[in-house]
This record gives C-alpha cells, structure tokens and sequence, in this order.
C-alpha cells in the first residue's frame, strides 16, 4: 500500500448528468474524478483544482463546443491529454483540433465503457511519459543553471575568503534558503572565520549557531548529507547540512534554512545540493592551494630581503685600490644556485680571471655573481693573492 502510485487527476465534463454519473461509475476507482456540467463550470473548476493528467468532454454543449473549450486549456495545461465525445459527425471540427494536437482521440457515443476505459488509459500513460521527461528536462535546466550560477561566481573570486562568501551567497539565493552559512574546516576542526547569507525574510529567533551547531556536528562525524525537516506541530522549517568533500578530505560544510516556504526542499533538490557541493568543493581545494603558494612565496621574499640586507652590510660595497693592479669589474646574472662560490681562471695571455658568485636557491632568481679580471706583474703577486670564500 505504501507504493501505491497516487491517483491522476480525471476530468469529465457533459451537460447530460446520466453520462456524468456514468462517467463517473466508470473511472472513480482509478482516478481522481472530477465532474463538471458545462465548459464554464469546468473552467472555474480548473482554475481551483489545476492541472488534469486527462479531460473528457462532451462535443456538443449549449455554452461552447467541448474542441472550443478544450483549447482554452491548452496553454495552461500543454501535458494534459483531451478526449472529445460525440455523436454526431463533425467532422471538420474534430479533424482541425486532433491535427493542432489539442485532442488526444474522440470517441462515438453510445461509446462502450471497455473501450473508452482502453482509450483514458492509454492517454493516462502518455500523461505519465510527458510529464517524466518534462521533469526530467527542467531538472536538468535547473542543475544545468545552478551550475553554471556557481561557475561565473567562483572566476569573479579573487581570494579564498571571497570565494566562500560568493559560493554561499549564490546558493542561498538560487535554492530560495533563508539563511545559508558555510564554515571552513581545517585539519577536522571548524574555522571561526564562516561565510553567512541571510535573506530580507529571515526573521529567526534563535542564533543560527544554536540551528546549524546539531547537523554540523552530526557532518563532522560521519561525513554525510544530515537533515532536519519540521514537525506537523511545529513551524514549518527545513535545516540541512551539507559535506563540501574533495578526495575524501573535509574542507568545508554548508547549512540551510528554510522556513515557511511555499515548496520547501525535495530530495530531488538535496541532490541537487550535494552535486553543487561537489563542485564547490572542488574550487575551495583549488583556492587553498593558491593561497598556500602564495603565502609561501611572500614568506620566501621576506627572507630574501632580509638576507640581502644582511649581505649589505656584511661585505664589501667598492673594489679595493691596489698599487701596481689594474681591476676590471663587471656583473653577469648567476646560472647555479644552492650557496656562495669562487672559481680562478688562468687565461693563456697570463692574466688571473677571480669568478665570485653569491646566490639564494629555493626556486627563487638568484643574486649576481661577480666576474673581476685582474691583470698582474709577476708570479710573486699571484702567491700573495689569498682568495676566501665569502
């Protein structure tokens, strides 16, 4: 009994009440009937019951022909399927509202009950397939439009906080939420620096730490989707908590509030969470690695900076003047790094070529290295020449 599909809605109009009880008798069992005794009463009844999986009318009533008042509903309602009832032979009628499609088939009166109950069960599951693949394409447009909603808003992000309050911002607003929170999660630990969108409706009498704390909590532990929905009793408010999982690794959970809402959240629309929270968890992984690189190389210039000013004042600024030697000096950039180096050079001319290098490492451009050329008299100079590693 629990999987009993609800029944659809069957709508017979006539201005004959024998055909209406018939009618009736026919199909009460299957369907939701709903009966009406002429075009205008089934227009008003449309308007307060809504859409039909099927309408069965009359052809010919005082008021208007049933093809007439069958097209009246075609823009309102395009997946209900119409069947017209008739007993004379109209045929121009009945052929121009088949070929426009508002008239699924017709059927002769004295119609025979197994007949007709063949045909509107027929037509009640072609309502079935329509509304299916209806479902399933505004399905797709929402996620396909939420996607790409998230898409544009994390490329318009220029850090990781902004990132976080761009994400939770579109999803408050796209999902219809009253309140939406995402909080970072660092090494299992929550981050006291959460994102928070409210909408003008938020009225909430308690602190939203004191709703989210529960379901968060409950992600925490298990890594899983927790949802809060409202008792029949109480005010009718959905909470839910969401793990933003990339690789296993827990970076982040979002919570949300509905409340009063006017079509509150489907497991269809969690689902529809979830896979945007797949998304954004990707982009938050791929925002905290930037932010560590980037924290990374600032620390590196700030050790370089102070590294060459150290240098700056430990070694020598201008070339010493020596009698009897003429020095020529000029800078190179450094092609090695991993410390300090000299090299000598003897160069067949005779003169005495002194490489000396100073350079950093870590992947970062190195210092210069000096190339000084000096040119001497005699070999006793070059013992005295004491070269030191700097």
């Amino acid at each position: 009994m629990g999987d009993a599909k609800p029944k659809l809605k069957l709508m017979i109009v006539d201005d004959e009440p024998d055909n209406l009880d018939l009618l009736y008798r026919t199909f009460r069992r299957d369907f939701d009937v709903v009966r009406a005794s002429s075009a205008i009463t089934a227009l008003k009844l449309l308007d307060q019951r809504g859409e039909m999986a099927v309408i069965i009318s009359d052809q010919r009533m005082p008021e208007m022909l049933g093809t007439e008042f069958l097209s009246k509903t075609v823009d309102r309602f395009p997946d209900t399927i119409r069947i017209v009832l008739t007993g004379y032979t109209d045929v121009q009628d009945l052929v121009e509202a088949i070929n426009s499609g508002k008239v699924f088939k017709y059927i002769t009166k004295p119609w025979k009950p197994q007949q007709l109950q063949v045909v509107v069960e027929q037509a009640a599951e072609t309502y079935r397939v329509l509304k299916q693949r209806t479902e399933d394409l505004r399905r797709a447009l929402r996620r396909e439009s939420l996607f790409n909603a998230i898409t544009r808003a994390i490329r318009n992000s220029l850090d990781y906080h902004s990132m976080l309050q761009t994400i939770v911002e579109t999803l408050g607003q796209s999902l219809e939420a009253n309140c939406c929170t995402l909080y970072p999660i660092e090494g299992s630990i929550l981050q006291p620096h959460s994102a928070m969108y409210c909408s003008e409706k938020w009225e909430g009498q308690e602190s939203l730490p004191d709703l989210a704390t529960p379901l968060v909590q409950g992600v925490l532990e298990t890594h899983r989707t927790q949802v809060k929905q409202p008792h029949k009793s109480q005010t009718r408010e959905t909470h839910l908590a969401v793990p933003l999982l990339y690789q296993q690794d827990l970076l982040a959970i979002l919570f949300l509030c509905q409340r009063e809402s006017d079509r509150p959240w489907s497991q269809e629309d969690i689902e529809l969470i979830e896979g945007v929270a797949e998304q954004s968890a990707l982009a938050i992984s791929q925002a905290k690695l930037y932010q560590r690189t980037q924290q990374q190389a600032e620390q590196i210039r700030a050790e370089l900076a102070v590294a060459r000013q150290i240098q700056s004042n430990l070694l020598r600024q201008t070339l010493p003047v020596l009698e009897s030697v003429k020095v020529q000096a000029c800078c190179h950039p450094a092609r090695e790094v991993g410390g300090d180096f000299f090299e000598v050079y003897h160069h067949p001319q005779g003169d005495i070529w002194l490489a000396v290098g100073d350079v950093s490492g870590k992947g970062v451009p190195a210092h210069y290295s000096c190339l000084v050329q000096f040119q001497f008299y005699g070999e006793s100079f070059l013992k005295k020449l004491r070269l030191s590693r700097m």
